[in-house]
């Protein structure tokens, strides 16, 4: 059976490339439709498909696998199936907005990595150098054993 949903994924879904994300599981599915952004920053998806494709469809839509996409919720309404759509496209506003929108969020991710490999190169030097010092402690206490065992063969 043909059906009509209407959704409202709301979270993190504007400006990571949530409505490419739509589409490319949209495929996967068959599911025809769009989705668009709205401005209480929500993304609007209008899809058809087979019942149990749109199921798939949804339960997918929350994106668990995504590191920029955080999906709060997925509402789903059921409208009257038209046909109208013979494939999924995801519909963009103003290209000079979009653009600036996501290399400020492109900026922000970037340098949230470089923080992480600083702090992540910090402790690599940290557990290099606590290394370097378990071997040194190391080495002195095979020093002292190889004594210990000298004085006990020299002993007996």
């Amino acid at each position: 059976m043909q059906k009509r949903l209407n959704i409202l994924v709301s979270g993190r879904v504007q400006g990571v490339g949530y409505r490419g994300f739509a589409r490319l599981v949209a495929n996967r599915y068959s599911v025809t439709g769009f989705a668009s952004n709205e401005p209480d920053g929500r993304v609007s998806i209008i899809a058809e498909g087979d019942e149990p494709a749109l199921d798939q469809y949804v339960a997918d839509l929350y994106a668990k696998d995504e590191p920029l996409i955080e999906v709060h919720s997925v509402d789903v309404s059921e409208q009257t199936y038209t046909g109208e759509f013979t494939r999924f496209e995801p519909h963009f506003g103003d290209f000079q907005k979009e653009m600036f929108v996501r290399s400020e969020l492109a900026l922000e991710y970037m340098r949230e990595m470089i923080k992480l490999q600083k702090r992540s190169l910090k402790t690599q030097i940290e557990m290099i150098e606590a290394l370097r010092d378990m071997k040194k402690e190391s080495k002195k206490r095979r020093e002292v054993l190889e004594r210990m065992i000298e004085a006990i063969h020299s002993q007996g």
